[in-house]
């Protein structure tokens, strides 16, 4: 029986599939074009390769975990910024901000690239989920502003606040791309509650 260095087995659990978490996590940023194995993952965890299996089914489960780990924190960063706004035109627009200001801050680049490497169809269906809750922030807030078309203005946004991460991450300055898409989304927002 191996070793537990917890204070029980569910603990010892934990602590393992984190520092499998952690190891595969360390390996793909240095990389994010590299193939797992588990023979890294469990070397650099100092568990033994097929001891892996024990706390994941695959290599795919392990870098869908990388993949969805920061989205907790991500997701309650741009509800906070929504609630925080006076209206939900301006929760539209916090929207837009807060997902440009995480993907500035953090390692948005290599984590997108995660999910379009070898993940399998369920794996990326559950990454594609996370996706979706983040998004339905942003579908609340425009039914609450009623604008019109609301699943064009959701597209409309969302392409926004995609096209301007992708030219943070090409260079561009980011309080620039910031400022831009908040407006941009404004405008978006008061077209689609504008009386025809």
């Amino acid at each position: 029986m191996p070793k537990i260095n917890a204070d029980s087995v569910r603990a010892h659990r934990a602590q393992v599939l984190a520092a499998l978490i952690d190891s595969a996590e360390f390996l793909l940023a240095q990389d994010s074009g590299t193939t797992l194995t588990a023979g890294a993952v469990a070397a650099r965890a100092g568990i033994a390769r097929n001891s892996i299996y024990r706390y994941v089914d695959s290599i795919d489960d392990l870098i869908e975990m990388v993949a969805a780990r920061g989205f907790p924190r991500w997701t309650s960063a741009v509800r906070d910024a929504i609630e925080a706004a006076p209206t939900p035109a301006a929760g539209v627009v916090a929207y837009v901000r807060a997902n440009i200001e995480l993907a500035v801050d953090g390692d948005h680049a290599w984590r997108t690239a995660l999910s379009r490497m070898n993940l399998s169809a369920s794996a990326r269906a559950r990454v594609i989920a996370l996706h979706t809750e983040l998004a339905d922030l942003l579908r609340a807030e425009l039914s609450a502003a009623a604008v019109t078309n609301p699943a064009l203005v959701t597209a409309s946004i969302q392409a926004l606040v995609d096209a301007c991460v992708r030219r943070v991450e090409a260079g561009d300055e980011p309080a620039t791309a910031i400022d831009y898409a908040g407006r941009v989304a404004a405008v978006l927002v008061s077209e689609a509650t504008a009386a025809p």
